[in-house]
């Protein structure tokens, strides 16, 4: 799954505005294999397994064109159907708590990514906008031990730094940022450092680069980031870790929905995150992501910003989505393998 053609397209951060209702028409014309999907889950775990319900019982109907996938072959053989594949993920991981069991419900009813925290602290581990960091809990080890004999992948893109660089020090499998940029461009919290960069790709993992503005934004400058300040963002990885290790992470919803609400959210909660740029440039969703890369309905912009910088058909395909699928493939287990290897 080299080229462009050949590759799954995998946008490692979506979400819905609400409760999921499918992917817009402008999403199904697209490129768009798969998607991280995030599951509402700041109400509690009860609340959690219902919303999964309710993304099982859409994808019964055929006119949604999506399904669930809970393993590699789901991948391919909903792309060879002309489905988009959901992967159920975590950002917010409170429904699990404190819990490995709960975990393990999680898996079984198909959630395939836990982000361990969003941006505040968790049982887990430090968000990256507490002002002391102090990593992982003991818990978030066994957790990641558990993820990994199960088979999940483990996200860090909220996470703090000292969480971060002991995340992937603990994991046998390699993990991934899905979502967030360079720190070294974008002075954020929520931007990774070169040292969390060069030990992800170490050990295999990749990291998804946002047009969402509020991590892309240059500060020096009180305007909207451009198509080419994201692919700044993709060049620098490219140059300090190689081709291997980057993909791309939306953070936008799939249903042509304005995520006010979620607007509002950050602005109270996380100022540390996008007050500056609420003020200085806007919190309008025109101005939200970057100019002519608004999610995937628009990736030819991508392909094609990539292409006048010089690279190839093989080393697009990775950033599209194949650098993810292989970081799936390595870490998803089948279902029997896990029961199996629990006994």
């Amino acid at each position: 799954m080299g080229s462009v053609s050949e590759s799954l397209t995998i946008d490692g951060c979506a979400y819905a505005e609400g409760e999921f209702e499918g992917c817009s028409d402008a999403v199904h014309r697209s490129k768009l294999s798969a998607f991280f999907l995030t599951l509402s889950s700041f109400e509690g775990f009860s609340e959690t397994i219902r919303s999964i319900g309710k993304i099982y019982n859409l994808a019964d109907k055929e006119e949604k064109k999506i399904c669930v996938a809970r393993s590699y072959d789901d991948l391919v053989k909903n792309a060879q159907v002309g489905k988009k594949s959901i992967i159920l993920a975590f950002q917010e991981p409170y429904p699990i708590g404190n819990s490995l069991d709960n975990l393990r419900v999680f898996y079984e009813l198909g959630v395939r990514v836990v982000q361990l925290t969003y941006n505040k602290s968790n049982y887990i581990g430090t968000g990256c906008t507490e002002s002391t960091d102090r990593g992982l809990t003991d818990f978030g080890r066994e957790l990641i031990a558990e993820m990994n004999r199960l088979g999940m992948l483990i996200d860090v893109s909220h996470c703090s730094k000292l969480t971060v660089l002991e995340a992937i020090k603990a994991s046998s499998q390699p993990i991934v940022i899905s979502h967030a940029n360079v720190k070294n461009i974008s002075d954020n919290p929520r931007n990774k450092t070169d040292e969390e960069i060069k030990l992800l790709a170490e050990k295999g993992g990749v990291i998804g680069l946002t047009p969402w503005s509020a991590i892309l934004w240059n500060s020096e400058l009180d305007k909207q980031p451009s198509l080419d300040d994201y692919l700044d963002h993709v060049e620098y990885i490219i140059n300090l870790v190689g081709i291997n290790h980057v993909g791309f992470g939306s953070d936008i919803t799939l249903d042509d929905k304005e995520d006010q609400s979620g607007t509002l959210v950050q602005a109270n909660l996380y100022p540390e995150v996008v007050s500056e740029y609420y003020r200085r440039v806007g919190s309008e969703p025109i101005v939200s992501h970057a100019k002519n890369f608004k999610g995937v309905k628009e990736i030819d912009n991508v392909i094609v910003g990539l292409k006048k910088r010089g690279y190839s058909e093989e080393a697009i395909g990775k950033f599209l989505g194949g650098n993810f699928t292989r970081v799936l493939k390595q870490v998803w287990k089948s279902e029997r393998n896990v029961v199996s290897s629990s006994k």
